[in-house]
């Protein structure tokens, strides 16, 4: 699912939708699968971006932000994002039912210590900016005005308004295309569908359950994927909070953390089957909206081939 970068400004009212993410093509079971193979809605259809790719489009789209705003005669200083993590293009860009292979685990866990300790910059907050003594003028450059403002209707029945002056819009459509922001949120909207209903399919539920009780049995007491991967990058912020006092020890030992608990739970999704119960899931789940919706979902992913090309 493609989203904007951190502290976008595109101006959005969604209606009847939540937030995830996405895709699925012939998924391989966790043995033979490598991280980037997680199962995402419409796979087979929409290409499945590694978060490296996703932090690359992202920077080119600030760049193309930065020459709009530069062409209007807003002097702001240029919006440098970080490089991908190390391990960026092992990852996919989104992962919404938190899969996670044990090659991956065992050398990564979920990702959220290892950078710390490498000493890479954060790719989930946006670097501070010094944007002149005008700030009006540039957030109307930046976000656009109401008197460009336009509602767009979904195909699925939602709908979004935009400013379409604005240099985050015009930037979108000079990387993706025209209509990127149509095509962009169809998707998620779609993707988000789809993963709710796999999520209440009672196969996906039974896989969960097992994965739950082994989870318990490895002396993890929790109730999902997200939650393991939450107690993870708490003990993390609070080792990062103690990290000059202690030589990175706590850091060391919440990496330590991170990786046991990370290799428990790829076992356990081994273990209760949880990648084929999901897989089996959407294929059936995402047949019918796949095809209702072939014009638009073949739309986004060429969007997105074309902004690949840039990079």
């Amino acid at each position: 699912m493609r989203t904007r970068t951190g502290g976008a400004v595109l101006l959005l009212v969604l209606t009847g939708a939540t937030a995830t993410a996405c895709g699925d093509g012939d998924p391989l079971a966790p043995a033979t699968a490598s991280q980037t193979d997680a199962v995402i809605p419409f796979g087979d259809r929409v290409p499945a971006l590694t978060n490296g790719e996703q932090s690359r489009l992202d920077r080119v789209e600030r760049r193309l932000v930065d020459e709009c705003l530069a062409d209007r005669g807003v002097d702001v200083e240029p919006l440098h994002l970080p490089s991908p993590p190390a391990a960026a293009d092992e990852t996919p860009a989104w992962n919404p039912y938190g899969l996670l292979t044990e090659d991956f685990a065992a050398k990564e866990g979920y990702g959220i210590t290892g950078p710390v300790l490498r000493g890479e910059p954060s790719s989930g907050t946006e670097p501070a900016r010094d944007v002149g003594e005008d700030e009006e003028t540039f957030e109307k450059a930046l976000t656009g005005t109401e008197e460009h403002r336009k509602t767009v209707r979904l195909p699925t029945g939602e709908s979004f308004t935009v400013n379409t002056d604005g240099c985050q819009f015009r930037a979108g459509e000079k990387l993706y295309g025209e209509d990127w922001d149509r095509l962009m949120y169809t998707y998620q909207f779609l993707a988000n569908r789809v993963v709710e209903d796999v999520e209440r399919t009672d196969g996906v539920k039974r896989a969960r359950k097992r994965w739950a009780s082994c989870m318990a049995d490895a002396g993890h007491a929790v109730s999902d994927g997200s939650a393991a991967a939450e107690l993870v990058g708490k003990r993390t912020d609070a080792a990062k909070a103690r990290a000059g006092e202690d030589d990175g020890r706590a850091l060391r030992s919440a990496a330590e953390y991170e990786l046991a608990v990370a290799r428990d739970d790829a076992r356990c999704q081994r273990e209760s089957e949880l990648w084929e119960a999901v897989s089996a899931a959407q294929r059936t789940v995402e047949q019918p909206v796949a095809g209702k919706y072939r014009k638009q979902l073949a739309g986004y992913a060429g969007a997105l081939e074309r902004a690949k090309r840039r990079l």
